[in-house]
């Protein structure tokens, strides 16, 4: 099995490679160049393009450009082709209490919503055998997001306050890779899928609740215990994404959602271990 990520998130790379290598498979992490240079490369490879992962607004005419050139170079030597996606391609729908399913009609009014989709429907309509997979909001040990900014505010004595507003489901980023790992696997054997899967770790909650349960595991590590406050325009999830239902990844993969609660302990442990040993 030839598995090839084009993924600037380093926090996806070490994931993916530990569940792959404990599996007994190689991952090919590749830039855009690289394959470029070597179009070779993607000789009957499974390839999952992460590059959409933390997509920013002034980042999608790059986006679009990488998209265009990752997928002409594949089409006629990929063997699968699997894009990392998210619920901002469901942006300009109402809130709702429902989680959103694959066949939900997406809607979007933001940019970077709209450059996604139309990255799912071109790539969805070539003849590669192509899946894309909407995830939600990426919790790692590592990087810019909701859990590292969280401990490391309360690492310098710090009182944070958190929002309470808007329900997701973070996922962690070796929860992803597991999930991954278990498609190619399946993909790798011929299983014949396609088109567009859920996946979110289990446990729909706001970025306050969250941060409850991170404060009384991170709470062990720290010399001096602060405190989190609730309040309206505090720290949120980023990006801001919407609950999905994730029967389809079941249905077709075999694949159960697994708790973000279960992955915690061991990357706050990581992020105040790593940080600490930085400052030594």
């Amino acid at each position: 099995m030839k598995v090839v990520l084009v993924c600037e998130e380093q926090s996806l790379v070490q994931a993916l490679k530990l569940h792959l290598v404990s599996r007994g498979r190689e991952l090919h992490w590749e830039s855009l160049d690289s394959l470029r240079a070597r179009p070779s490369l993607l000789d009957d490879a499974l390839l999952i393009d992460g590059l959409s992962l933390n997509l920013a607004d002034d980042g999608v005419a790059a986006r679009q450009k990488s998209f265009d050139s990752l997928l002409a170079l594949s089409r006629q030597r990929a063997r699968v082709y699997i894009a990392l996606s998210d619920a901002r391609v469901f942006d300009g729908l109402a809130e709702g209490d429902t989680p959103l399913n694959e066949n939900t009609t997406p809607e979007s009014v933001g940019k970077v919503g709209k450059a996604l989709l139309a990255m799912e429907e071109t790539l969805l309509s070539c003849s590669l055998q192509s899946l894309v997979l909407r995830t939600g909001p990426i919790i790692a040990a590592t990087g810019d997001n909701f859990l590292t900014d969280f401990v490391r505010a309360l690492k310098r004595g710090e009182s944070p306050v958190i929002s309470n507003q808007t329900i997701s489901s973070p996922t962690a980023v070796s929860d992803l890779a597991r999930v991954l790992c278990a498609m190619l696997e399946q993909l790798n054997c011929g299983a014949n899928c396609r088109g567009i899967y859920h996946y979110q770790s289990s446990g729909p909650c706001s970025a306050y609740e969250f941060a409850e349960v991170a404060y009384a595991h991170a709470s062990q590590y720290l010399p001096q215990v602060s405190q989190i406050d609730v309040g309206e325009g505090g720290m949120n999830w980023s990006p801001l994404l919407a609950e999905l239902r994730c029967e389809r990844v079941l249905r077709n993969f075999g694949i159960k959602q697994l708790p973000w609660r279960a992955w915690l302990p061991k990357l706050i442990k990581t992020i105040c271990e790593e940080d600490d040993n930085d400052s030594g």
